[in-house]
């Protein structure tokens, strides 16, 4: 009879699970479900009309095999509480492969390229991702996968860093998740968990600070960019099924509200931007448990229209961020609320508002800039006179699921600055 030794069979085992993966992808299950069956759905999880749609803005869409994570029907029945940060210990295209052959058994809702920080959302954030080994961690979190090696420290930049800080803010001030070490967790962080990633190069310090500060200023130096309200003269179009109302904790004056139906009747938010480029837009929405759990907001970016869901029955009298999109000059229908949604409850319309990014041309200008007098877009926050450079990139993040992982205190007050209304814009020239 010939033996075989442990070393041999866990080889012989890892052959087994891989032979169907596809070129180029990860060799590894990066945490998975956490039991051994999981189901393909929670309890009167309803199915998705919107599908292919994306949460994050900045995100473009690839779905994974549906056999790979439980559709679910999330805050409704499993309130969303944490992010999970991974390392993929491969490549992107290889992990994006490999999320969609249906043998994995494992996914993360979003992975980021390193390259250039681009973010591709997988799983719908309402389904529950098999990525962090534990059900109850799964079905309460949101997992986030980085491109390279935890061996490496070459992975970890500020560009990846700052995408996604981005993404996980964004993520954070939809769900009312406080920015914390206890919420914002490596995989190696969660209970009963056999990963080391995002490892011992990933410097959390400097990564909770872009987290903290990529929702204050809107990337613009403070500026408040251009906020259109429902109650302004001439920037909405809406049918008359739309109603004005007033309710605690708006924008301005007033709301719009209506009931939702499945069927296309949006009321457009017109507004005037100053210069082509990249903003971050955002919605501000009264809280209230009688509106709509996910309300459908159309962006009109360079690209076309994108999707982003807003949860408005939490979360609300504060500017939220919907995400970071191109978009052109001009005076034009940039941001719609929308009445089509599987979602229950009132749909609200209130107030938007648009903080151009600056490009990196005008953050190495302003950085070197003595002081004098500065004039600046007074709503965009871009340099007069000048197109921002396009930047593709958003972030850069790597790092693996190795050995030697260096645990950072959890430290972490929650910083966070409100534009409320009424706050005094810039006049566009000012001392600096």
């Amino acid at each position: 009879m010939r033996l075989v030794t442990r070393a041999a069979a866990a080889a012989i085992a890892a052959a087994l699970l891989f032979t169907a993966t596809p070129a180029n992808a990860d060799q590894h299950r990066d945490g998975g479900s956490g039991l051994a069956d999981p189901p393909a759905a929670t309890p009167g999880a309803r199915p998705d009309p919107e599908a292919s749609s994306v949460d994050y803005g900045g995100a473009d869409w690839a779905a994974a095999s549906t056999k790979n994570y439980t559709v679910a029907d999330r805050p409704r029945d499993h309130k969303i509480k944490q992010v999970v940060i991974h390392v993929m210990q491969g490549t992107y295209e290889g992990t994006k492969s490999w999320f969609q052959n249906p043998k994995a058994q494992v996914t993360t809702h979003y992975i980021m390229r390193a390259k250039d920080g681009h973010v591709t959302q997988m799983v719908r954030e309402k389904n529950i991702a098999w990525h962090a080994g534990n059900w109850d961690v799964n079905t309460e979190s949101i997992g986030i996968e980085h491109e390279g090696w935890i061996s490496e420290s070459k992975w970890f930049t500020d560009t990846v860093y700052k995408s996604s800080a981005a993404l996980v803010r964004d993520i954070c001030d939809r769900y009312g998740i406080p920015l914390d070490r206890d919420h914002i967790i490596g995989h190696v962080e969660v209970p009963g968990a056999d990963h080391t990633d995002p490892g011992k190069y990933w410097d959390w310090d400097r990564y909770m600070s872009f987290v903290r500060a990529a929702g204050d200023d809107g990337g613009s130096g403070g500026d408040d960019g251009v906020i259109v309200d429902d109650a302004t003269t001439g920037r909405i179009t809406a049918s008359a099924t739309w109603k004005s109302a007033t309710m605690s904790g708006q924008y301005g004056s007033g709301v719009h509200v209506a009931d939702p139906v499945k069927a296309s009747d949006p009321l457009w938010f017109k507004a005037a931007l100053p210069t082509t480029g990249k903003y971050r837009v955002y919605a501000w929405h009264p809280a209230d448990a009688g509106n709509n759990d996910k309300t459908p907001y159309i962006v009109h970016t360079t690209g076309g229209n994108v999707s982003v869901y807003l949860d408005q029955s939490v979360s609300g009298g504060t500017w939220r961020l919907l995400g970071e999109f191109a978009m052109a000059a001009g005076d034009y229908d940039a941001v719609a609320v929308s009445r089509w949604t599987g979602g229950s409850g009132r749909i609200v319309a209130d107030a938007v508002r648009f903080v151009g990014v600056l490009g990196a041309v005008e953050r190495d200008a302003r950085a070197r800039r003595k002081p004098g007098l500065s004039c600046l877009w007074a709503r965009g926050g871009m340099a007069e006179g000048r197109r921002p450079k396009a930047e593709g990139a958003r972030g850069t993040t790597h790092a693996g699921e190795g050995e030697g992982f260096d645990r950072v205190s959890k430290n972490g007050a929650r910083v966070q600055r409100r534009n409320q209304p009424g706050r005094p814009r810039s006049s566009g020239c000012r001392k600096t």
